[in-house]
């Protein structure tokens, strides 16, 4: 079993090393290449991770769990997702919600890249994410893999750190310096400015009546789909889950074009809190704006001293008189 544990150990360094030297290359081809090697190396560590807990973790279902084929790597193993999540729950490690976000951007990344042959359309933007998934992971591999490794696993995670970290540094810097030339462009912005759903920079210019655009990495989904990536990847909420545990899915018809693309709770690049976006039409407004049809719990504006009631429901009402 820690012969096993090694091998596996070795080849999730092997990839993490394999995607620093495809960054240090440069090339756009060469940076779709480490955003997959670097996927597959938070795979396999993240595994490695949730094999020291019990080995069943690693196995998608582990009612299906067999030693023999355990070993022998004849099953059907965690996505990333999946494994996150029982190394939190289940194993009760320690991983920030940032650095949970950071890599799953850079595995949205990866499954545009293997599934759809998409890369952003600057290059940096891929750079960029693959950089902050790879301060996530080295985080992971400092506090939760390190401790308690074997001494010829330490050994290769030490001989790794240092090169990665150099790779990191130097990608931060040309994000800042990216980040810093749109500086006046957003300042200058006559629309709100809130945090990319893909690339999760400060960077995306809401909706003006058309698909709002993110400046850093050129994100520009319609408005039902930005609002749904903003509730998931910005906000961390599950639209399957809140509805399965009797909640409310932040993300509702808009009550001006109609669009299932407005998000309560939207958080500007200013820290305005609890606002409400359109992510279709543009809406913004404060989070006291509007309240919910006393009728059909649809978004309406506010009017002091009077039932909330929205134009279909009113509509509807007086059609019947």
């Amino acid at each position: 079993m820690v012969e096993i544990n090694w091998h596996v150990v070795n080849n999730g360094l092997d990839f993490l090393e394999s995607a620093v030297e495809l960054l240090e290359a440069g090339g756009e081809r060469e940076v779709k290449y480490a955003a997959l090697h670097l996927s597959a190396s938070i795979e396999t560590l993240l595994k490695v991770r949730l094999a020291r807990e019990h080995w069943t973790l690693v196995v998608a279902d582990p009612r299906e769990a067999r030693r023999t084929k355990y070993e022998s790597g004849d099953f059907k193993s965690v996505p990333i997702d999946q494994a996150l999540d029982r190394l939190v729950n289940i194993a009760g490690v320690a991983i920030s919600d940032e650095d949970i976000k950071r890599i799953k951007s850079l595995n949205r990344t990866r499954n545009q890249i293997a599934h759809f042959a998409l890369i952003a359309e600057n290059p940096l933007a891929t750079r960029a994410t693959v950089a902050r998934a790879m301060e996530a992971l080295l985080r992971f591999i400092e506090k939760q893999l390190a401790p308690g490794a074997s001494l010829e696993e330490r050994k290769i995670i030490d001989a790794t750190y240092s090169h990665v970290m150099e790779q990191i540094r130097q990608i931060e810097v040309m994000v800042r310096e990216r980040m810093n030339s749109l500086k006046p462009i957003i300042a200058q912005a006559d629309v709100p400015v809130v945090k990319c759903p893909e690339c999760l920079q400060d960077a995306y210019l809401f909706s003006d009546g058309t698909a709002g655009k993110c400046l850093f990495c050129s994100y520009n989904k319609s408005g039902f789909v930005a609002a749904a990536d903003y509730a998931t990847n910005i906000l961390g909420e599950d639209e399957y889950s809140t509805i399965k545990d009797g909640g409310e899915w932040i993300v509702s018809q808009c009550h001006l074009c109609a669009d299932t693309a407005l998000v309560d709770g939207i958080i500007t690049t200013a820290r305005m809190k609890a606002t409400q976006g359109c992510f279709g039409c543009g809406y913004f407004g404060d989070r006291d704006a509007l309240e919910q049809c006393s009728r059909c719990n649809a978004w309406t504006e506010a009017e002091p001293d009077s039932v909330a009631v929205c134009s279909d429901c009113w509509d509807y009402m007086i059609s019947r008189d």
